[in-house]
């Protein structure tokens, strides 16, 4: 039997203990890998465009990386290209999508999934042009995406971006959001946006959300203050954050959001992502994801479901 052809997209420069688990994972694979690493930011996504549609393309990373190959493919598709399916070697900070699809940790289940992958067509989010899996965040979660030290999140990782959460908590900045959703107008001082349900690693923040759906949720945080952003963190590390009863969740296929406190960042996927205002809607260009065999939304979305 042949070896499917397989290509991953992988940093040079990640740690040498991240580089010794994609080894140990394409030595438990037994597959020919193409190998393309990338030299700068944005190379993820320069790379992702030219990858030929009859391939499996794997990024090896996290979250960030793998946004930047889903905006190649739609670039790619834009251009009137078919593209391949793409699927995530789970070597970031978060790698919420890998917790999103239930996909073991273990270099050995990894290498079953690269081998024998599920697929399932999923229409991404675009903001301001730029597409993402996961979520699009405003408010305390963006201002500490945009003020995280880069030097110590490669140092600690995730407690990085917990440190910085908890400045953003103890030294809030005012936050004023106007969400439109069709004719409906909300106010907000945090924004969630999600495709997913999970956020931040396993924490949930909504029970219906899915990568298959044709609709995001939109969750609507009007607290602002110390005690208010306190609240919020805690429910979130309960599971719990949709489920406050001052915060709102709706679900549509299109929204805008424009700041009333001056320029306010936005996040995507977990990387800085500009500023707002911002236009938020599903893809008309779906991708075909790849996913562990039991994961629960395997064919349930068909392409007429996408038609």
């Amino acid at each position: 039997m042949s070896q499917p052809e397989v290509t991953i997209i992988f940093n040079p420069r990640a740690g040498g203990n991240k580089q010794r688990f994609l080894s140990e994972i394409l030595q438990h694979a037994g597959v020919k890998v193409e190998l393309l690493q990338t030299t700068h930011p944005g190379h993820a996504r320069e790379l992702a465009r030219k990858v030929r549609a009859h391939k499996r393309l794997f990024v090896a990373g996290g979250d960030g990386s793998l946004n930047e190959a889903l905006n190649g493919l739609l670039d790619a598709q834009i251009d009137g290209h078919e593209v391949p399916p793409l699927g995530i070697v789970p070597l970031g900070t978060a790698n919420v999508l890998a917790v999103e699809v239930g996909l073991n940790l273990r270099a050995k289940a990894i290498a079953d999934y690269i081998n024998n992958p599920g697929m399932v067509w999923v229409r991404p989010g675009v903001v301001n042009g730029r597409a993402f899996f996961l979520m699009v965040g405003m408010g305390a979660d963006a201002d500490t995406v945009d003020n995280v030290s880069l030097r110590l999140k490669r140092l600690i990782g995730k407690g990085a971006y917990v440190l910085e959460g908890l400045r953003s908590i103890f030294f809030p900045r005012h936050r004023d959001f106007e969400v439109c959703i069709g004719r409906e107008n909300y106010r907000a001082s945090g924004v969630i946006v999600t495709h997913a349900k999970h956020y931040g690693g396993a924490f949930v923040i909504s029970d219906d959300a899915s990568l298959t759906s044709n609709q995001l949720d939109v969750l609507l945080m009007p607290g602002n203050g110390i005690w208010a952003l306190a609240r919020y963190g805690l429910a979130l590390t309960l599971n719990r954050l949709h489920k406050q009863s001052d915060v709102s969740l709706v679900r549509t296929e299109r929204l805008t959001i424009k700041s009333h406190c001056g320029p306010a960042p936005l996040q995507i996927d977990g990387e800085n992502a500009g500023k707002l205002p911002c236009e938020i809607s599903l893809s008309p260009y779906p991708v075909r994801l790849m996913v562990p065999q039991d994961y629960d939304g395997l064919n349930k979305v068909t392409d007429a479901d996408l038609a």
